[in-house]
């Protein structure tokens, strides 16, 4: 298999010949046709291009920006459905195919998707697959609170919006952490407020978001120094006990722990925090 495959690189050209140039892919020549060859183009130079298979099952190159690499997700217009799979507008001369067996719904001809690439282990050859499950959340998230991510919406519940974390992770967005609406598809940029047990982000649209929740650990920071190092406070205590004692909400609380948690500055217990001995 081709290492360029579905990703753009800086591919060097090896020779040039009437109907293009032949581009050194990874040790693969591949040809690069003579349309997407920029002026002047000479052996030995380097030249940013797409690999991909053509309709023949070729590989080929191309100057052109695909909507979607390999290990990325984007959303996408299904431009043509048979009974196989549907093919989605690409923005290249090919269109993506996404299998039947791909598809978290049945795909209809017009309609947008949110679409993960992927090289397919039997073909060998780039599809798609809007089973995102499938896909996104394999590995584990190695983000710190405050880290600005790129966010795409995949949906909402009724907590908030769920959302592609630079095209690997899940995260989630609440109602109350936002202001404005999100669309299907929407790009943005956020930051993490924390990473959850189950590996999932929970993000905020603005560093006011983490700001706050920042401030909030300093404060539980100054309450432990005055209470020599220990509030009766934990996961299990009620709601009314964590206001009375700290002047936050229970999720606040849980958010502001969780980072000083992962900082080693304390200690926690179901019913209690304590500042870590050093």
């Amino acid at each position: 298999m081709c290492p360029c495959l579905g990703i753009t690189s800086s591919l060097r050209i090896n020779r040039l010949v009437e109907i293009g140039a032949y581009v050194d892919a990874a040790g693969v020549e591949v040809l690069l046709p003579r349309r997407y060859l920029p002026t002047g183009a000479a052996e030995g130079q380097m030249i940013d291009a797409f690999v991909y298979h053509d309709n023949e099952g070729r590989l080929i190159a191309t100057t052109l920006h695909p909507l979607v690499e390999v290990g990325q997700v984007a959303i996408l217009t299904a431009v043509n459905v048979t009974r196989h799979g549907a093919f989605m507008q690409w923005g290249i001369h090919r269109d993506l195919f996404v299998p039947y067996a791909e598809q978290s719904d049945e795909i209809r001809e017009g309609y947008t998707y949110l679409v993960y690439a992927y090289i397919d282990e039997l073909s060998g050859k780039i599809v798609g697959s809007t089973k995102l499950s499938k896909h996104l959340g394999n590995v584990p998230p190695l983000y710190k609170p405050g880290d600005k991510v790129e966010i795409q919406v995949y949906g909402r519940n009724d907590y908030g919006y769920r959302v592609v974390v630079d095209h690997q992770h899940w995260g989630m967005i609440y109602y109350s952490d936002i202001s404005t609406h999100l669309s299907h598809g929407d790009k943005s940029e956020a930051y993490v407020i924390r990473v959850r047990e189950d590996g999932r982000l929970d993000l905020s649209l603005s560093a006011v978001g983490y700001g706050k929740i920042a401030s909030e650990a300093e404060w539980l920071m100054q309450l432990l120094h005055k209470h020599n190092g220990h509030l009766p406070i934990g996961d299990k205590s009620s709601p009314e006990k964590i206001r009375s004692v700290c002047k936050m909400s229970k999720k606040t609380f849980k958010t502001a722990v969780g980072m000083l948690y992962k900082e080693g500055r304390i200690v926690i217990d179901a019913n209690f925090i304590a500042l870590k001995e050093k």
